[in-house]
């Protein structure tokens, strides 16, 4: 949550900074708020920023604002970030709203806001020298592993109406024996994240119902309650987020009355989240009845296998929970926790022994999980919650582990994603010119001045010699890596051809001798994550230019000689496909992804039958005779060639001990810190392992394609040479 700082004099109400600052005249006729109201965590945050008319009359011409959003952490000392947006109040209106998903290279602490008009500054609407806004408290809400969560609630308040909503809510609970329209989220909490500011219990214990909650999210900085309203539009500001809560019947309100929310949720979970459907089976159906009601609202597709919903995710973790209980957090300690017969949350065991588990059922959704939970979990149990989050895996709700990357902590796989050759000293080329200047500078030079009887040029010669052989080893490693962009990337992309939809995740590696001004250039809708080996070393200040269509990396982002990784997703809707049509005992197909393809296999009707080609041009057509499981199990070995490896030479434990001594994220007090960062805990590589470690035959009617890159997959430069790179194509048609 976003707290007000108490040395600046920007008057806020839980995140909300207002312009111009109190005592300030009005200067443009604006007013402006800004927003900052959200869950602490890595990834994208929404920023909405509210333009007005000061004296509430309709703008008599378009008004065009560029608001400069600079955040940094709590050291000060990190990468300074500034972003760049455009909001406009059109002719005519008094007010609007723009929301700026603003990626984060670190959790921002404070941030200074910049507001241009036509190029000049407008003062009033900016913080200047008076002060900054206040977006955490910083240290206190720093971790990747426990979970940042929301529940989205059609009775849940506003923020600017949480006060004066609980005061009566209280009141009708204690005249009326009432009870709290809010789910009470108490033991849950206390088993996923205990708040920086003390223990649950001393935050919401003795309150005799779970409504308390809404009262102290100020101190739960990675918990947030909203109503459908509030929550983002773009589906890049929900990045941050790991679980996200909704009943069925305000799923289905909200995709009625709010369908901007309702599409980038959707749009989150393919991408990777994790979404939990509550009160199944309880308004006249069947939990199965209502699983399949689900499905089709969120725009799932209808499964060849009717067991689509399993109890357990693929692949699913037991250990995170665990994990994080061990080594506790900033000393506090975790204790189990109940909800009593009065209400009241309690610590220890509950006397009366362990609650029914209740039914709930997973099913992936392309890179994320939809899970499915009949009837009311809340308030649960700690033996509940445990096994729902155990059965989800650990490795898709902490946030690091879901994208295999750490923006506060080292990424040591960094250095397993190089683009070949490049950035490596060229050894033997260095030993042989070396060794012709010392035998020519030398004894050929010795002899040779002697022979001419010009001995004394000697000191002339040898440091002419030097100098020319030093510029000419520094050409020769300037010009053997080159001056242009050399890019590798490696990724996965689930193409449903029956919706259209596709989802791509692609790590990306970019090296250039001379790096180009531009920066890198990203779609807007596409979630850039840098991979950066060290995240807390100094860096560049940085600027990011949002448009309506692109997201600009524009200073500070690409050195040259440097090589900088990232991870892309992007979810999106696309034409492109496989061709495909059974015809007995055959099948023809026809290349329509837009790219060369390496090897293809594809499962038929019946997936006992599998076809399976090699070096399909783009637009080729071919009739493909049934193959066999071993012919289909080369595209294994093929895709084995493109193995994360260290570099030839590099010693990861000797680069480690060097770096030993090095100040670690705030002295390895995160819980995390026992668990490290990994790649292979990604959603990516989980992907690109399910693919090498399953059999064939797979499911019908799916395909496994085998590309250098589809054109789906957003890259930062327009030019570049390719190097190793690789992708997985896993289509259903």
């Amino acid at each position: 949550m976003v707290l007000a700082s108490a040395s600046t004099v920007w008057g806020q109400n839980r995140g909300v900074a207002s312009f111009p600052a109190a005592g300030k005249a009005i200067k443009h006729g604006l007013t402006m708020t800004i927003n900052t109201d959200w869950v602490q965590n890595s990834g994208y945050r929404p920023i909405r920023v509210t333009v007005n008319t000061s004296n509430g009359l309709p703008t008599k011409a378009d008004r065009v604002l560029t608001v400069e959003l600079s955040g940094w952490d709590q050291w000060y000392w990190r990468n300074r970030q500034v972003i760049s947006a455009v909001v406009e109040l059109p002719q005519g209106a008094t007010t609007a709203t723009t929301e700026i998903p603003a990626p984060g290279t670190a959790l921002w602490y404070q941030m200074q806001v910049t507001t241009y008009e036509d190029g000049v500054e407008l003062k009033d609407l900016s913080t200047g020298n008076d002060g900054s806004v206040s977006i955490s408290d910083g240290v206190n809400d720093v971790s990747e592993a426990f979970p940042a969560v929301i529940l989205i609630d059609s009775d849940a308040p506003n923020r600017n109406q949480r006060l004066p909503w609980y005061n009566e809510q209280i009141k009708v609970i204690l005249d009326k024996d009432g009870t709290s329209p809010i789910p009470d989220l108490r033991v849950f909490l206390n088993e996923t994240g205990v708040s920086a500011r003390g223990s649950i219990n001393n935050l919401v214990g003795g309150g005799q119902s779970g409504l308390v909650v809404l009262n102290s999210l100020w101190s739960l900085g990675r918990v947030d309650i909203l109503n459908p309203g509030e929550m983002p539009q773009q589906w890049l500001s929900l990045t941050s987020v790991d679980i996200i809560f909704i009943s069925l019947a305000d799923l289905q309100g909200m995709k009625k009355n709010q369908p901007p929310q309702f599409a980038a949720l959707t749009e989150w979970v393919r991408s990777g989240g994790n979404l939990l459907v509550t009160e199944l089976g309880t308004d006249g159906s069947s939990f199965d009845e209502d699983s399949v009601e689900l499905a089709k609202l969120l725009g799932m597709p209808s499964p060849d296998d009717q067991k689509a919903w399993t109890d357990r995710s693929p692949y699913a973790r037991r250990t995170g929970l665990e994990q994080l209980r061990t080594r506790g957090f900033y000393g506090n300690s975790y204790l189990a926790s109940y909800v009593a017969e009065d209400g009241s949350f309690r610590a220890g065991t509950d006397p009366r022994g362990n609650l029914p588990l209740p039914n709930f059922q997973m099913r992936p959704w392309q890179f994320g999980l939809v899970v499915a939970m009949e009837g009311d979990p809340f308030p649960g149990d700690v033996r509940q919650w445990r096994e729902l989050l155990d059965r989800m895996g650990s490795d898709r709700w902490m946030w690091f582990q879901r994208f295999g990357l750490s923006q506060l902590r080292d990424n040591e796989h960094y250095w397993h994603f190089m683009i070949p050759g490049v950035g490596q000293a060229p050894v033997r080329s260095f030993q042989l010119l070396i060794s012709l200047f010392v035998i020519v500078i030398g004894p050929v030079n010795y002899f040779l001045l002697r022979s001419a009887g010009r001995l004394n040029w000697i000191i002339v010669t040898v440091p002419a010699g030097a100098a020319i052989v030093t510029l000419t080893l520094i050409g020769f490693a300037l010009f053997s890596d080159g001056f242009g962009i050399k890019l590798r990337t490696r990724g996965v992309t689930l193409l449903d051809q029956r919706t259209g939809e596709a989802v791509v995740w692609s790590r990306q590696a970019y090296y250039a001798g001379l790096a180009p001004s531009s920066g890198f250039k990203f779609p807007r809708d596409a979630a850039v994550f840098a991979i950066n080996q060290t995240p807390t070393d100094r860096g560049q200040d940085q600027l990011m230019v949002l448009s309506e269509d692109s997201q600009h990396f524009k200073r500070g982002y690409f050195r040259s000689r440097v090589t900088h990784q990232m991870l892309v997703v992007r979810p999106t809707e696309t034409d492109l496909k496989l061709a495909i049509t059974e015809k007995g005992d055959s099948l023809e197909v026809e290349n329509l992804l837009g790219t060369d393809i390496k090897q293809v296999v594809i499962n038929g009707k019946d997936p006992k039958h599998l076809f399976v080609t090699s070096d399909l041009k783009a637009g080729e057509k071919r009739t493909l005779a049934i193959s066999t499981p071993a012919e289909a199990g080369k595209i294994r070995e093929l895709l084995a060639e493109y193995d994360l490896e260290l570099p030839i030479g590099f010693n990861q434990y000797a680069y480690n001990a060097s770096n030993r001594n090095r100040n670690r994220y705030y002295f390895q007090q995160l819980p995390e810190e026992s668990m490290g960062v990994s790649q292979g805990t990604s959603r990516l590589e989980r992907e690109l392992n399910e693919s090498i470690r399953s059999t064939f035959p797979g499911a019908p009617h799916t395909y496994e394609a085998l590309v250098e890159r589809t054109s789906l997959t957003p890259v930062g430069v327009t030019k570049f040479r390719s190097e190793q790179s690789v992708e997985l194509v896993r289509g259903s048609w």
